[in-house]
């Protein structure tokens, strides 16, 4: 069952401002870019985020998006299920000199304009938790198709070549 949706848009500065908690579903179909690496665009992602303001006065948005995707498996290309969880720990700035600012523990998320778009805030995360190579834990690569051919039983026709073998056995 789908949890209530997500906003499309929000001001992450006055989210954070306001310490507001947000947590619902967000569609596969949704998100075009993500959905360009998956079979199919079928089911949700889970996300839930806690926007507020650390002890050093950083605007932080902070939490986790999970999906349950399929992708084409490179070795036997069948579709393969993966988990895909992103944990979201991100430092709300407004340019580059100020994201150079931020502690090691936060990776930047610069915000220029006064709404943002958090479906694609949520994509971005996940599309960096795509493997590089999507795969079966034990896939078998399937090397022959159909089965395999029976010998004739043609054995018994004429080499044309016997001539041959026994012009060379009179030569000796």
């Amino acid at each position: 069952m789908l949890k209530p949706s997500l906003p499309t848009t929000i001001d992450s500065r006055q989210a954070a401002d306001q310490g507001r908690i947000l947590g619902g579903d967000i569609m596969l179909l949704k998100l075009e870019r993500l959905s360009g690496y998956l079979v199919d665009s079928d089911g949700a992602v889970n996300v839930s985020m806690t926007f507020g303001v650390d002890e050093e006065r950083i605007r932080y948005v902070k939490g986790c998006a999970n999906a349950t995707v399929r992708m084409l498996c490179q070795r036997c290309l069948e579709p393969v299920t993966l988990e895909l969880e992103a944990e979201i720990n991100l430092g709300i700035v407004a340019d580059d000199e100020a994201a150079k600012q931020l502690p090691r523990h936060y990776d930047p998320y610069i915000v220029n304009e006064p709404r943002q778009d958090l479906y694609q805030l949520v994509e971005e995360e996940l599309v960096l938790t795509l493997p590089l190579i999507a795969q079966h834990q034990d896939c078998v690569v399937k090397t022959e198709y159909g089965e395999a051919a029976e010998p004739s039983g043609d054995n018994d026709r004429k080499n044309p070549f016997n001539v041959l073998a026994q012009f060379k056995a009179n030569k000796h």
